[in-house]
């Protein structure tokens, strides 16, 4: 059965700590890459093995993509609907329409869209902090496999 990995995208400063004029310029910071990876490592110690890796634009998600990407040795492609713009029903019908028949995939995104697409899939809430992964298992009735965030790691 086909696997969604839902994650937010990693701790970034804010824009006039990263000297950038706006929100979307943010880039990761140094945690913010180790914890992209390192939540890509328990995505695959938990048996997870993403084929894909789709990111909203805005440079904080491409860069965690790309830090996830590395660790899955999979690839990364940039995907509007996950900027946070769109509905979360829209954005969901979008990401599935575009990894029909890819096999797994990771979508790297930003709160409160990814928080919203897990509890569309999963009527459950989380708190996804920067980093954070929902696992989901698709198909008729999706159930939830696993969620974690990279603080509660240890």
């Amino acid at each position: 059965m086909k696997k969604l990995y839902l994650m937010r995208h990693g701790h970034s400063p804010s824009p006039a700590e990263a000297g950038v004029k706006t929100d979307a310029q943010r880039p990761l910071s140094d945690k913010g890459r180790a914890d992209a990876a390192r939540m890509a490592r328990e995505i695959l110690a938990r048996g997870g093995r993403p084929v894909l890796v789709l990111h909203s634009p805005l440079v904080r998600a491409a860069q965690t993509a790309r830090a996830a990407a590395e660790v899955l040795k999979t690839g990364a492609a940039s995907f509007q609907p996950l900027d946070n713009t769109l509905a979360p029903e829209e954005a969901l019908a979008q990401l599935r329409r575009r990894a029909e028949g890819d096999g797994d995939v990771l979508a790297v995104g930003h709160q409160p869209q990814i928080g919203e697409i897990a509890t569309l899939l999963t009527a459950d809430v989380f708190e996804i902090r920067p980093a954070g992964v929902v696992a989901v298992e698709l198909g008729p009735e999706p159930r939830l496999l696993w969620s974690a965030n990279a603080d509660e790691l240890g």
